[in-house]
């Protein structure tokens, strides 16, 4: 008698593989889920962050901590700058 290894089944996979969005993406520009990510960051999530770090700021002791604040500041407003209202 032979003994051969149980394995399991992904139920996951196996009820939705014939849904849409399954299966290979051609196309990484209609399938990029990090670049969605990073393109939905609110105008007031970079109002919020904005404030937070000219707080930091204003706290901070350190020179080279005060000047990456400053640039992240600066990215940010320039960003609120360009985008639509």
């Amino acid at each position: 008698m032979k003994v051969t290894k149980i394995t399991r089944t992904n139920p996951v996979a196996k009820h939705s593989r014939n849904k849409s969005g399954a299966g290979y993406h051609k196309d990484k520009t209609k399938y990029d889920r990090k670049q969605m990510k990073i393109d939905t960051e609110s105008i007031a999530s970079k109002l919020d962050r904005l404030v937070l770090l000219e707080k930091m700021q204003e706290n901070c002791n350190s020179p080279s901590l005060w000047f990456s604040y400053e640039e992240e500041i600066l990215q940010i407003k320039e960003d609120l700058e360009n985008a639509d209202y």
